[in-house]
């Protein structure tokens, strides 16, 4: 019973954790672009489902209408990311949020498909089956392809975020954190901010005051901050850890995990894969200053 209610827990958090994905509008356009332009290359590249034998047309003509097919989903993308996600103040996803859109965008593909190219009033409930069915096997791959893009180049600009910040000693006096909506709710110093963790949909601020670590809630996701914060020496260790580079006391290898130890606090802050190598160089640099 215990087994099952903590497998029940740990679904009920990770639906609940945030989709940055999407978060930017540079990543919106290139999710739109990469589908309309690996849309139309695949579909009269590979013709999928023997699409081509669909209409009887050929030459020039099959090729714009095999093209409309990917610029119908990219033009459905461009409505729903912005225009749809302004009308109903959508400023950031949770996965389960997400999969809801994503459910909501294939249903307006399907329901255009249907009205541009069936008979919506001869047989709606075939044509629309039909529609869907295709719709969530067409793109399937194009949206994974883009989404995967937009991952790997979110952490490439993460390392090199983080090379920046380790690099460059300046940092400003007061750190000022946002809320998800952009609102500013609390600033600290910067020498006194030890480290963030994420939680769910909450960062929670440990920083030291009045001779004693103390902790601000701040409702945002932890990439966000982090770009907030781009210009400060506060670095990325982990997916769920940010770290004051002026607070860290110690950094040990254990086994292969690398791990920090910061002033005022006993936590043991975990170092991730990722990051393990750009603190392992910059401490190696200082070696040899």
């Amino acid at each position: 019973m215990t087994n099952s209610m903590d497998l029940t827990f740990l679904r009920f958090n990770f639906l609940n954790k945030r989709f940055t994905l999407l978060d930017q509008k540079s990543d919106r356009y290139l999710l739109i672009l990469i589908c309309l332009l690996f849309s139309v290359l695949y579909i009269n590249v590979f013709v999928p489902f023997n699409i081509n034998r669909w209409f009887s047309d050929s030459g020039f003509i099959q090729f714009i209408r095999l093209s409309s097919y990917g610029l119908i989903v990219s033009l459905v993308l461009l409505f729903t990311q912005f225009p749809l996600r302004k009308l109903f103040k959508v400023n950031a996803f949770s996965i389960k949020s997400y999969v809801i859109w994503l459910l909501i965008e294939i249903l307006l593909i399907s329901l255009v498909y249907i009205f541009l190219y069936g008979n919506p009033i001869g047989n709606f409930i075939n044509d629309f089956v039909f529609s869907l069915k295709y719709t969530l096997l067409g793109i399937l791959l194009p949206y994974s392809f883009s989404l995967f893009i937009i991952y790997y180049k979110n952490q490439r600009a993460e390392i090199r975020m983080l090379k920046d910040k380790i690099g460059n000693p300046e940092k400003k006096e007061m750190l000022v954190f946002k809320d998800e909506y952009n609102r500013i709710k609390f600033s600290l110093r910067t020498q006194d901010v030890l480290f963030l963790e994420s939680t769910d949909n909450y960062i929670s601020v440990y920083y030291w005051a009045e001779a004693k670590v103390q902790r601000k809630l701040l409702r945002n996701s932890l990439k966000r901050v982090e770009e907030m914060l781009a210009k400060n020496r506060v670095v990325r260790c982990h997916r769920s850890f940010i770290v004051n580079w002026n607070q860290i006391e110690m950094v040990q290898l254990n086994g292969k995990k690398l791990q920090l130890k910061l002033s005022h606090h006993d936590k043991i802050i975990p170092v991730s894969e990722k990051y393990s190598s750009l603190f392992l160089d910059f401490l190696s640099q200082q070696e040899s200053v």
